[in-house]
């Protein structure tokens, strides 16, 4: 009987490894849940760029969800620019600029007549803006980031430390400062709630905990709501036609869709369906990324070790920061070695045994961040190598 092992190692027998893999019919299937996650709503998803990182998947994308993935939320000025001459169109830059170079980016990126909106939270991002909207004779559309953390007590904080714009007046100052630049229009709002998008419902190391992270996202989610409509009406009656009110993730999906004040949702991990995506109730995503890597040796009749594998994902340090094995099944990394910069060694526990060169398949924690270890994506669709395209770092790009 052929087992899901067999099915890999008949797949790479010919690639070189370690190589990033891309399964296309899981990524279909992501595809259709996301979109189905939508519901009713008129809300249309926005891509983030930084959970995808190859160009190539991120045309598969736009092709497969037609007039419902509209734009994209890069990154980084430089990632931004280098998107506009790939030939892409309506970005969202998620995160301020501080310095004049990448603020003089996304005013070329304008001035050559590509939509793009800058994200601000301050007075010092909207002078910086403006100077180098002045510098390249253009106008820069602006998009408000607000906080949308909930505060239930003075000491406590759910959420993520970002914006510090948490009440109309503060970001009526900014919008005020906006229309003084002359050179610069306030059409967006970005209003994330990372307490529900970015926070499993089911988490395998704290299961004791889940009840009361079902209490945060409860109570985050109609203050999400209330915060947008507080400030989309306010900026209103202070002049400025906010067309774009983003947020979400693909952890909130549908909540946000339902929120009448948000007409688009961002969704760039639900795509690849990293390992941090598997405690999501409600969401029948696919594993659709993963990375293979080569046995090398055997120091014992039960370890083996393959070349490569300490691809560790950002954030908080944990153990669910760690890449996880997908096949064969009962192979764990020894404990004290851990996932290595240039080697790894496995505990062989079930009944797959791998030998010198055959593979052993892993998953990443999160999604774009693995991409940036390769410069090719293997895309495989009914069992076989279909494709191959370059990553950003494939086609010599790295923003940070």
């Amino acid at each position: 009987m052929t087992t899901p092992y067999d099915y890999w190692k008949r797949l790479l027998e010919h690639e070189p490894l370690p190589a990033a893999i891309l399964d296309a019919d899981a990524l279909d299937h992501n595809i259709d849940v996301v979109l189905g996650k939508l519901g009713d709503s008129t809300a249309t998803i926005r891509l983030a760029s930084k959970s995808i990182r190859v160009p190539a998947v991120l045309k598969y994308l736009f092709e497969k969800g037609g007039d419902r993935f509209r734009g994209i939320m890069t990154f980084s000025a430089r990632e931004t620019a280098f998107l506009a001459e790939q030939g892409f169109d309506d970005f969202l830059l998620a995160y301020p600029v501080g310095r004049a170079d990448d603020a003089d980016l996304l005013a070329q990126v304008a001035a050559s007549g590509k939509k793009v909106y800058a994200s601000l939270d301050a007075l010092e991002h909207v002078a910086l803006l403006s100077a180098s909207a002045k510098k390249y004779n253009t106008t820069l559309i602006c998009c408000l980031d607000i906080d949308l953390s909930w505060r239930p007590f003075r000491s406590m904080h759910f959420g993520v430390r970002r914006s510090p714009v948490r009440d109309a007046s503060a970001a009526l100052a900014i919008g005020d400062a906006i229309k003084a630049a002359g050179n610069l229009k306030l059409e967006a709002i970005l209003a994330y709630e990372a307490q529900v998008a970015g926070m499993q419902d089911v988490n395998k190391g704290s299961r004791l905990l889940d009840p009361i992270r079902g209490v945060i996202k409860s109570r985050s989610i109609p203050l999400a709501g209330q915060m947008r409509e507080a400030m989309f009406e306010a900026l209103k009656e202070g002049g400025h036609e906010i067309k774009v009110v983003n947020g979400g993730g693909t952890g909130s999906i549908a909540t946000t869709a339902a929120d009448p004040f948000a007409n688009e949702v961002t969704v760039g991990s639900g795509f690849f369906c990293p390992h941090l995506f598997d405690g999501y109730t409600g969401l029948d995503l696919e594993p659709a990324a993963f990375f293979a890597l080569s046995v090398v040796r055997q120091s014992d009749p039960d370890h083996i070790t393959c070349s490569g594998g300490g691809y560790i994902a950002s954030g908080a340090a944990g153990a669910d920061r760690m890449p996880v094995v997908h096949q064969p099944p009962g192979i764990q990394p020894v404990d004290l070695e851990g996932w290595g910069e240039v080697q790894t060694p496995f505990e062989v526990g079930g009944d797959h045994k791998p030998a010198i060169g055959d593979p052993v398949i892993c998953r990443h924690a999160k999604a774009g961040e693995l991409m940036e270890r390769f410069e090719d994506l293997v895309w495989i669709r009914d069992g076989q190598v279909e494709d191959r395209t370059p990553t950003y770092r494939g086609m010599h790009q790295h923003f940070f």
